[in-house]
């Protein structure tokens, strides 16, 4: 389908977008969060990408949060995303611009976006970014869940009566799992994304420290995911994958301790394909696969 879509990834850091045509992102645009109405952030983005791109068929809209894809509502968002939950942001979009557009959450829309690429029917995508989000795909379908929160493996509690999380339960997997956490460990600002590669990269013992920290306590999440869904792949992306193979040989030898003990092995845990692109990819497919039902 040779049709532009616009696809906008919102994330508590950083809103993303970009054109998606016929399989490439091309005019990729980055900016900080707005820190009152992200939508803010995300419409001037689109009226960027409109100057330039004026036949434009639907918007995909990837966000952290939990989502009604049926309807564009945020259900639910913690304030990772200010004034975020109760929004219709399908129907405020399509109001301003009268262009279609759908809205998924956003690791739903990674999920998608890896499975787009690889020859599997069962995956877990987990985007460890900011937050911690999740994605799973079993048939080959996405699994969406009663509530809409399949997947929201952030707020499952890995340490019990552990750190309060920003949700309001205490010992999410979030509050030990996230490109947030590894920062703090590492003493270095949240601003500073580059910088921590580059000392990742470089052997910077702290930061070594931190990452590891991190992987042990990703690697008892994985094993959780193995052991009751048992897919052929767990993909980990967001800022996480953009650290690159040291990082995933690190992870895989923690998740050998737990898998020692059981059938999947730690081969079947990836890095992602598109990295920190994966949102927008997806929420670009979600669009497109709605335009084509129809929706």
């Amino acid at each position: 389908m040779g049709t532009k879509i616009i696809g906008i990834d919102i994330g508590g850091t950083t809103v993303k977008g970009a054109i998606y045509d016929n399989g490439i992102l091309v005019d990729k645009i980055v900016r900080k969060t707005s820190k009152t109405n992200p939508l803010d952030t995300a419409m001037q983005i689109i009226y960027q990408l409109l100057t330039n791109n004026k036949k434009i068929a639907a918007i995909g809209i990837a966000t952290a949060g939990r989502v009604n894809s049926n309807t564009g509502e945020i259900l639910y968002a913690t304030p990772n995303l200010k004034n975020w939950t109760g929004r219709n942001i399908k129907k405020e979009v399509e109001t301003t611009l009268g262009i279609p557009t759908y809205v998924i959450n956003d690791a739903k829309a990674a999920t998608l976006a890896e499975a787009h690429v690889r020859d599997v029917q069962s995956l877990v995508f987990l985007t460890v970014g900011t937050g911690l989000g999740g994605g799973v795909l079993i048939d080959g379908k996405l699994v969406d869940g009663n509530f809409w929160e399949a997947g929201e493996i952030g707020h499952t509690i890995l340490y019990p009566n552990g750190r309060r999380c920003n949700c309001g339960k205490r010992g999410c997997a979030e509050r030990y799992v996230s490109m947030s956490v590894i920062h703090r460990y590492a003493k270095v600002p949240l601003n500073k994304r580059a910088q921590l590669i580059n000392y990742f990269k470089n052997n910077e013992q702290k930061v070594l420290t931190a990452v590891e920290k991190v992987c042990s306590d990703l690697a008892i999440l994985i094993d959780k995911i193995f052991l009751m869904i048992d897919p052929e792949l767990v993909v980990v992306g967001g800022g996480f994958s953009e650290l690159g193979e040291g990082a995933l040989q690190i992870l895989k030898t923690k998740v050998g301790i737990h898998a020692s003990k059981s059938l999947y092995r730690p081969e079947q845990v990836e890095l992602s394909v598109f990295q920190n692109d994966a949102g927008l990819i997806g929420a670009s497919l979600f669009a497109i696969k709605n335009l084509e039902e129809g929706a």
